[in-house]
């Protein structure tokens, strides 16, 4: 009988997560998650109704699957925190995790954190800064909205560099938005992201940038500019592509502007510019939410706080 090729059975391997989880080959692992990231696909979406509590649902199918808490994510791996304050790393797709070395930190504010991967040094890090929202992952660098000063009325978008272990300011877009009812920035498809609500003409528009060149301003570019007549005022978060990379999966949000309106997903097509809306059975009705991508990436010494 014809054997099969070495370089097909990776690959099949590579479409198949339940058989992965017993493979622990590096160059597999890393090839498994680039696969993951570049067809879109393995992924989960965290859901957060209130405080450190997930939920789990499965971005292929969008059924919801179990209630977790956690810091972050980042290539497969979740920073979580237990109610003995203490933060371990757990990979979900091989049920392995790894407590991080305790430290003191004194309580002189809020406690945000941020988990990103630094190739250079092939380290997980997290990241723990005061008086600052959660960060998320860009270039090698977690990023936050930042006051540059206590005085200061304006912020700005701060990264910091996980290899150099330095801060930089990356400049936003020049959108013309007087009074914005919304805005917040982040990560899709390995860009930066950023998003806006606001009013023009008596309709709700949203409107989504990113920056093809991390670091360029001038790279800002405008992805979709999508007329919503007649809503209410929302948060319009988008997600992720589509494995096709046609449409984009947005988070819809009213907790700030309606009680009566529930949070929910659409797809926005960005060629016909139609909106698909998508049901999942058994969410809260107001939540926050995150993208996840499935990995094999075991948990070792090279995790750090």
């Amino acid at each position: 009988m014809a054997r099969v090729p070495h370089e097909l059975t990776i690959d099949i391997l590579c479409h198949l997560s339940s058989w992965c989880s017993s493979i622990e080959d590096p160059d597999f692992i890393k090839l498994h998650l680039s696969h993951s990231l570049k067809t879109n696909t393995n992924h989960s979406l965290l859901l957060r109704p209130c405080g450190y509590h997930f939920f789990s649902v499965n971005y292929d199918s969008l059924k919801t699957t179990q209630t977790l808490k956690i810091l972050g994510s980042c290539n497969g791996l979740l920073a979580l925190k237990n109610n003995n304050k203490r933060i371990f790393l757990w990979n979900p797709s091989t049920r392995k995790s790894q407590v991080l070395p305790s430290t003191e930190i004194g309580r002189a504010g809020l406690t945000f954190y941020g988990f990103g991967y630094d190739p250079i040094s092939d380290e997980y890090n997290v990241v723990r800064m005061l008086n600052k929202r959660f960060g998320f992952l860009a270039n090698n660098a977690m990023h936050w909205m930042a006051f540059k000063s206590p005085q200061s009325g304006k912020e700005n978008l701060a990264g910091f560099d996980l290899a150099s272990e330095e801060f930089r300011s990356v400049e936003l877009p020049d959108f013309c938005l007087d009074e914005p009812f919304w805005f917040g920035i982040g990560t899709m498809g390995g860009y930066l992201c950023l998003s806006a609500v606001h009013g023009e003409l008596g309709d709700i528009v949203a409107d989504v940038w990113i920056m093809k060149e991390y670091g360029v301003k001038e790279s800002w570019s405008k992805l979709i500019s999508w007329n919503q007549p007649h809503y209410i005022p929302s948060v319009v978060v988008p997600l992720a592509f589509s494995k096709n990379g046609k449409k984009v999966l947005f988070n819809i949000g009213y907790q700030w502007f309606s009680f009566d309106e529930r949070d929910r997903f659409v797809w926005y097509d960005v060629g016909s510019e139609r909106v698909e809306n998508v049901e999942i059975k058994g969410l809260p009705s107001s939540f926050d939410v995150h993208l996840y991508v499935e990995s094999l990436v075991p948990l070792n010494s090279n995790a750090q706080q």
